[in-house]
């Protein structure tokens, strides 16, 4: 019993201290995740169970034949999730700096979604390939943290050049991924670029999604 308790330690151990390793990367150095990384951490049955496309729809609002973009699709879970959304009658977008990540939402999308019109394309967060005030929603799952600090207000600058009035920014954070940002950390940074918290969704401050839009208007409370 005593060594198998030591093996379980260790384990942990090793764990916790590869964990850590990633966060402090993550911090220093941020970066996308590979495409092979994201479908084996993120498109699988464990990952659906506890941080599922569900997490981000509850503040999405209804966007029924409107127009969704996301920005880091990775390999297209959560924008299949948004196609489905906003059905044939809408058009769903969606930008990644991984050619590879790109050609696998392309090929899931059609596959799982055919009738939805997408278009996916490689494209930088900071020069966003869509037109001005061209959207309803504009989606980022985990991937704010993964832009370097300076840049990430030209992405917010850009986020606010694509919505329409009244449209919304969507930002879903999730621990234990290496580029986690704190909520009350991006509600402030939020507020500094001009974006105001609209509503909420998150059992917990580790999983948490965030509508805001640029300032102005009134608050509708909480999802």
């Amino acid at each position: 019993m005593a060594k198998g308790w030591r093996w379980v330690l260790g384990a942990a151990a090793v764990l916790g201290a590869g964990f850590a390793a990633l966060r402090v990367q993550g911090r220093r150095r941020p970066a996308p995740m590979a495409a092979g990384w994201e479908r084996f951490f993120l498109d699988n049955p464990v990952r659906r169970r506890f941080f599922g496309p569900d997490r981000v729809l509850a503040v999405l609002g209804d966007v029924r034949d409107g127009r969704v973009g996301e920005i880091g699709t990775g390999v297209g879970v959560i924008l299949e999730a948004l196609a489905r959304a906003v059905g044939p009658g809408g058009m769903v977008y969606g930008v990644d700096v991984q050619p590879q990540a790109v050609e696998m939402t392309r090929r899931r999308l059609a596959r799982r979604v055919p009738e939805v019109p997408v278009e996916v394309a490689v494209a930088d967060a900071t020069r966003l390939p869509w037109p001005d005030a061209a959207l309803d929603r504009v989606v980022m799952v985990a991937v704010l943290g993964e832009v370097p600090a300076a840049r990430r207000p030209a992405v917010l600058a850009e986020v606010r050049r694509v919505l329409r009035p009244g449209g919304r920014l969507i930002v879903t954070e999730f621990w234990p991924d290496p580029h986690y940002i704190p909520e009350a950390a991006l509600t402030r940074f939020l507020a500094e670029h001009g974006f105001q918290v609209r509503a909420r969704h998150g059992e917990t401050a580790l999983v948490y999604s965030l509508a805001a839009e640029p300032a102005g208007g009134e608050p509708d409370g909480q999802a």
